[in-house]
């Protein structure tokens, strides 16, 4: 199996019951709606868009009232570690028993208390930083003996409190004690290369004193308290102590309300999945006592959607399936492979879902990303670790099928990278070499014979991969095509590869064969690739130009060398850990040192080398061979079902 051949539905049936489908059809998850407001044509002009806007600006704005109270309390909750969490996996309700428990909850008064709380603690976190605002523009005037009142303007003094670049200080107080006699001042600090000042002077001079200070850049300070500096300081202090008093009491009580989290999340849940019906019922149509439902759903499920909706509505309705055009790119694409497969369609979607008349490539290009990975990471010691890491995560985690399918992944990796390194001879590196393991082919010493056969490797892939256009083209019955853009590069590069042979010492009747027949590809692609051109000189460049491309084949054989280069450079870094464990002397210092280095120097290995196997695995799948025979550019088949964020909603 591979793609899923669609069928398009168009449903009628009694407003009153929407609903009620609406409960059926995402518990049935294997639905994607139709937006008909803009298909208003024939039978459905006597319909009217669907208005939810009011309701679903009700569900969202609830939802986003219980996603600001489990906002509030998740900080305050008892972490649970990552491993349990794994083991426990999510709760798990049918969407009747999550409406049930979500209706008898009294999430509003929780939501209210928890708003009342967070507005109290962010009025004290508001004011504690006012505070200590106020606090840092007291501290520099700590030292000073006398209050900010007694500074105040008398019968015949005026003063001056503030600051002055202290680089001006000189030059202030030798221009201000020849020109103002009757005057004092005084620093009282100095702070990041601001001077603090106090300076009194006779009220006749308070012209001249002001004229002064503004050339040395006075800034006179905004301090508002009368009181002396040091007792002002203390006394924010103690507001301080008393305020954070209250923020821990809060604090507390946030504790003891995130044991409504469970509630609060199952409220979640439900109005979260309440959002996702009411959006969309806005793809329907209605009349006032009809509405008009219209999708997609996969052929070999229609007689499944027939029964759900006649549990519901019974006989009340009328429903139209037909199955989907090849080549309609309306329809979106599902995928359906086998258990080994599917662990590796997340590669394909990540390159590009296929179009509804491709074909699904993750088939043949699974056996190959298994292949490659092996021989890149290309160790059966670091293979087992992956093996059986996976399969415990399978067995002892509640996952789900998002993270079961990754673990699977890894899992079926693990088997070709043990096998590989069994071939290598490499186990954590050469660690059981000196005790007589060796493999069948040692890389470090044979490299030519691992380069011809990644190189070889890549050629048959390359080929399949022509193969692979040439089926699609056959499938369209554009036989002639199938010969011309796939056949006359199976005579160019199988002959290329025969006339080459003639280095290995292949018979020269082979070889002879194989030039002739590269001839004869070449001319058949010159002759045949520029046929949408009108002019016979558009033909024939269009044609050269295409077996210019013979280079393009040239450089993607050369890429498959990694498979050799990554598998070398892994085993090479982990024999380097195990000559840094080899070269500690001492008897225990080895055992205690040897044993981290062990740790974690493979550690650090099987994952550094596990990515780059994982990268250029996956450059090898979308450049050179994809390239060949898959374009993409479809739309993922996106089922109407239920979210499971933080509970797992099964079926009825």
């Amino acid at each position: 199996m591979a793609i899923v051949k669609m069928s398009k539905f168009t449903l009628f049936t009694f407003e009153s019951q929407k609903e009620e489908l609406l409960d059926k059809l995402q518990n049935f998850e294997k639905v994607q709606f139709i937006d008909l407001r803009e298909k208003r044509e024939g039978d459905l002009n006597f319909f009217n868009p669907s208005d939810e806007k009011k309701d679903l600006s009700n569900v969202q704005g609830d939802l986003a009232k219980v996603k600001f109270a489990l906002d509030s309390l998740h900080p305050y909750a008892e972490k649970e570690s990552a491993l349990k969490a794994l083991k426990e996996g999510k709760e798990e309700f049918t969407y009747n028993e999550l409406k049930e428990k979500a209706n008898k909850s009294n999430w509003q008064d929780i939501y209210l208390s928890i708003k009342s709380m967070d507005d109290s603690l962010n009025s004290i976190k508001n004011e504690v930083s006012k505070l200590k605002g106020q606090g840092e523009e007291l501290l520099p005037w700590e030292n000073l003996d006398v209050s900010f009142g007694d500074l105040g303007a008398t019968t015949n003094t005026i003063s001056f409190v503030g600051t002055m670049p202290k680089t001006f200080i000189d030059g202030f107080r030798e221009k201000f004690d020849s020109e103002i006699p009757c005057s004092y001042v005084e620093k009282v600090s100095e702070v990041k290369g601001e001077a603090y000042l106090i300076i009194i002077v006779h009220k006749d001079s308070e012209r001249d004193a002001n004229e002064i200070l503004k050339s040395f850049s006075f800034n006179k300070s905004s301090i508002a308290e009368t009181g002396m500096p040091r007792e002002i300081i203390n006394d924010i202090g103690e507001k301080i102590k008393s305020l954070y008093l209250k923020e821990d009491e809060l604090k507390g009580k946030f504790k003891e309300a995130s044991s409504n989290i469970e509630e609060l999340e199952v409220v979640y849940e439900y109005l979260s999945n309440e959002e996702l019906k009411v959006s969309a019922s806005e793809n329907f149509l209605e009349s006032p006592n009809v509405v008009a439902v219209s999708g997609w759903v996969p052929t070999e499920d229609r007689e499944e959607l027939t029964k759900a909706i006649e549990k519901v509505v019974g006989k009340d309705y009328y429903i139209e399936l037909e199955e989907a055009e090849y080549g309609d790119a309306e329809v979106p694409v599902a995928l359906k492979n086998n258990k080994v497969v599917s662990a590796f369609q997340s590669i394909t979607e990540m390159f590009s879902t296929p179009k509804y008349n491709e074909m699904d490539p993750t088939p043949i290009m699974t056996p190959f990303y298994l292949l490659f990975f092996g021989m890149m990471l290309a160790d059966a010691g670091y293979g087992i670790v992956m093996f059986v890491a996976a399969l415990i995560a399978l067995k002892k985690f509640n996952l789900d099928e998002k993270k079961a399918n990754f673990a699977r992944f890894f899992m079926y990796l693990g088997i070709p990278t043990t096998v590989v390194g069994i071939i290598y001879g490499s186990y954590f590196g050469d660690i059981l070499k000196p005790y007589g393991v060796k493999g069948f082919v040692d890389p470090a010493t044979d490299v030519m014979t691992v380069l011809i056969a990644s190189l070889a490797i890549g050629v048959f892939q390359i080929f399949v991969g022509l193969g692979a256009k040439a089926y699609m083209l056959i499938k369209e019955k554009q036989y002639l095509y199938a010969f011309f853009d796939v056949g006359s590069w199976y005579m160019t590069l199988g002959g290329a590869l025969l006339f080459a042979g003639s280095i290995i010492g292949l018979p020269g009747g082979i070889v002879s064969f194989g030039k002739w027949t590269m001839i004869a590809g070449m001319i058949l692609i010159v002759l045949t690739q520029g046929r949408d051109n009108e002019k016979i000189g558009a033909k024939l460049a269009a044609g050269l130009y295409a077996l210019y491309g013979l280079s393009g084949y040239v450089g993607d054989i050369v890429s498959y060398s990694r498979l050799m280069a990554l598998g070398l450079a892994g085993g090479f870094i982990g024999s380097a850990f195990n000559l840094m464990i080899g070269m500690i002397g001492n008897p225990i210092a080895k055992i205690i040192f040897g044993t981290l280095i062990f740790l974690g120097g493979h550690l650090f290995n099987v994952l550094i080398s596990a990515l780059g196997a994982y990268v250029h695995t996956c450059r090898l799948q979308y450049v050179e061979f994809f390239g060949k025979f898959y374009e993409g550019g479809g739309r993922p088949f996106s089922p109407f079902k239920s979210r499971n964020k933080f509970i797992t909603v099964k079926k009825d």
